[in-house]
């Protein structure tokens, strides 16, 4: 069973926000930039 649009997209804001909440305690932490980068792109290409 696989996910539809409207779940991934879900999904991908859940994570970007978990992402930003960790990006607030560790703000110079590359690894969680480039990874928000990868999570936006995929909310962008979705749309």
């Amino acid at each position: 069973m696989g996910m539809t649009n409207k779940q991934f997209q879900g999904f991908v804001r859940l994570a970007l926000e978990q992402i930003d909440r960790a990006l607030k305690e560790s703000p110079d932490n590359e690894s969680l930039k480039r990874l928000r980068d990868i999570f936006q792109a995929m909310l962008e290409d979705g749309e």
